[in-house]
This record gives structure tokens, sequence and C-alpha cells, in this order.
């Protein structure tokens, strides 16, 4: 009897286990269900792949669980496509994931959404593509200039399902560039070109003044059509006119090489000039030097025999003075003395003195 019981309690302490099991699976089920839906609210979407993965660990069959997991996975696939450039394949999964039944109301609505986000990317890109397309084909040079602003408008970052096509833009807008289309912008637009051109000639770039005056006035405004800031601004012009900015550098460069040179120049006029002053100011003075010893000397030939040795004294005293000043005068241009007087005779010969016998010769014929 007693046996009869026993066994009677451990068959009801073991339904009570499984019981217990069960409710644990149960409640750490419903928990992931509850955080994968609020990860989705947050729009945690990865986060939220990773709860509803955890549901299904606990309930492998469960439709509930696949179904949110197959949208989450379906909202992720469609928002990696569109980055990678793959628009019509982005809106094929998205309307797929729109399509799954037994799925959670918020996830069925942010597919919706994104469809219809993914449905206009695909019309813009396809309407861009056509565009392009036709004005390739232009011959003329007489391109639309709406379809211009709209690809020199193009913010690659913010549109990444248009990169397809940027090969093909950049092909229409160098093409452009070349024939030199110029539209015509108003008066307003044109004041609003000149602002936006000092605006990004202010910011730390390449780009000065006068190589976004050759940009024209359409391009200048299309970089900023789409709320793009100066750095957008100035990578954009980087891939289309890089040659004019790299030019305006050069011709700067030139510019600066010339005005050195001239300033080279004009020192070394200058400095010849005042060796020229310097050099006529000198032999200036020597000749004023020599013509006053000149007229000292016919004084003292008028003078009595005993001043006349004198004089030559005071002659050769003077002399020596005056190459003394000359050598100085010359920053010691001349080492020795005798070259010195030697040099300078040659220039301006001395007065040759009548020697003491011819003095007295000429006397005793008196």
């Amino acid at each position: 009897m007693k046996s009869g019981k026993h066994r009677v309690s451990l068959l009801i302490l073991l339904c009570l286990m499984v019981v217990g099991l069960a409710g644990c699976h149960n409640k750490a089920y419903s928990q992931s269900i509850e955080k994968g839906l609020n990860a989705v609210a947050e729009n945690k979407y990865q986060k939220a792949l990773t709860y509803f993965d955890n549901a299904l660990a606990q309930k492998p069959k469960d439709e509930k669980a696949q179904a949110y997991r197959d949208q989450t996975q379906a909202y992720l696939t469609t928002t990696s496509e569109l980055k990678a450039g793959k628009v019509k394949t982005a809106l094929t999964t998205v309307d797929k994931g729109v399509k799954i039944t037994n799925g959670a109301t918020s996830l069925t609505n942010k597919l919706k959404q994104l469809k219809v986000t993914v449905t206009s990317d695909y019309q813009e890109y396809q309407q861009l593509s056509d565009d392009v397309k036709a004005q390739l084909k232009v011959k003329n040079g007489n391109y639309s200039a709406d379809v211009l602003k709209r690809c020199a408008a193009i913010n690659w970052d913010k549109k990444p399902y248009l990169k397809p096509l940027k090969a093909k833009v950049k092909q229409l807008l160098t093409a452009a560039k070349k024939a030199k289309t110029n539209m015509k912008v108003s008066a307003a637009e044109a004041k609003r070109a000149a602002a936006l051109r000092r605006k990004i000639a202010a910011a730390k770039n390449k780009w000065n003044m006068a190589a976004l005056d050759d940009v024209p006035d359409w391009f200048i405004l299309a970089l900023f059509a789409d709320d793009s800031d100066v750095d957008d601004a100035a990578e954009e012009l980087d891939d289309e006119y890089a040659d004019q900015a790299d030019d305006n550098d050069d011709t700067n460069d030139t510019d600066a090489d010339s005005a050195d040179d001239d300033w080279s120049d004009q020192d070394t006029d200058s400095n010849d000039d005042t060796d020229d002053d310097s050099d006529t100011n000198s032999d200036a003075d020597s000749d004023s030097d020599y013509s006053e010893d000149d007229d000292d000397e016919d004084s003292n030939r008028d003078d009595a025999d005993d001043s006349e040795t004198q004089s030559d004294d005071d002659y050769d005293d003077d002399t020596d003075s005056e190459s003394d000043a000359d050598d100085y005068d010359t920053d010691d241009q001349y080492d020795d003395d005798d070259d010195y007087d030697d040099a300078e005779s040659l220039l301006n010969p001395a007065p040759v003195q009548p020697s003491v016998a011819d003095r007295l010769f000429a006397s005793a014929s008196c």
C-alpha cells in the first residue's frame, strides 16, 4: 500500500517538474518576443533579430517567432541592398517582406513605409538613368539645364542607391564642362552663387575665388541644392573641376617665383648703382684733392729758397696723408703703399718738382 502511494507521489512530482520546465521555456520565449518588438520600436533591427532567434530556440517550430524573424531580416536586407546600390533588388526584397503572414503589425507597417521609400528611390533611379542616357546622345552641347543641375546636386553618400549611375553622371558633367555650358541664372541666383563662392573660399580647402570664378553659377547652386555643407561641396568640386584648382595653384606659384626674381633683380641693380655712385664720388674727391695740391705747389714755387725746402716737406706730408685717406676710402683695396702710389701716379700724375741744382742754376742766371 505504501509502495503504491510512493509511486503516485513520484509521478505527481515528475508532472510538476515538467510543467515547471515548460513554464520556464514559455517565460523565456515570451520575454524574447517582447524584447524583440521593443527593439523594433527603437529601430534596432539587428538587436531585434537576435531576440527573435532566442525565441525560436525556445520554440523551434513557432510560426509567430519565425514570422517576426523573417520580417526583421527582410528589413535589414532591404536597407543593406539600398546602400550597395541594388535598388531594384531591394524593391523585390521589401515587397516579399510586406507579404509575410502571421507577422507583427509593427513590423508590417515599417516594411510598408520602407517599400514606399524604396519605390520612390527606384523611380528616381530609373528617371535619372533615362535622362542621363538621353543627354549623352546630345552632339551640339545643348544640354538640359534641369538634368545637369540634378546631376551636379547628387550627394552620393546620402543617395547610395544612385551609385550604379555615377560613372554615367560624371561622363555627362564632364562633357557639359568641355562644351562650356553656362546656363543663365536669375540675378538673385547669381547673387546667391557669389555668396556661396565666398563661403567655399573661406573654408580650409584648396579652392580660392580665382579658381571658383571659372565654375559656372548653375554648378555652384547645385552643390548646395541638397542641403550639402561646404566640405561636401568642396569634394564635388574636386571631382569635377580639380584641374582648375590645380592650374590656379601652379599660376600662383609661378607668379610668386616671378615676383621673387623681380625683387632679386632690383636688389642687384640697386647694389650696382650704389657701387657706381661710390666709385664716382671717390674719383671726384681724389680729383679735388689733387687740384688743391696743385694750387699749393704753385704758391710754393714763389717762396724763397729756404722756404722751398720746407714746402717740399709739406708737400710730401700732404701726399702721404692723401695716400692714407685714399687707402681707407677704397677699403684696403691696395695693401702695398708703393703699388698704390704707382697706380695713382699713372691716373693723376703729380707736378714734377725741380731739383735743387736746377733751382740754383735758375737763381744764378737771374
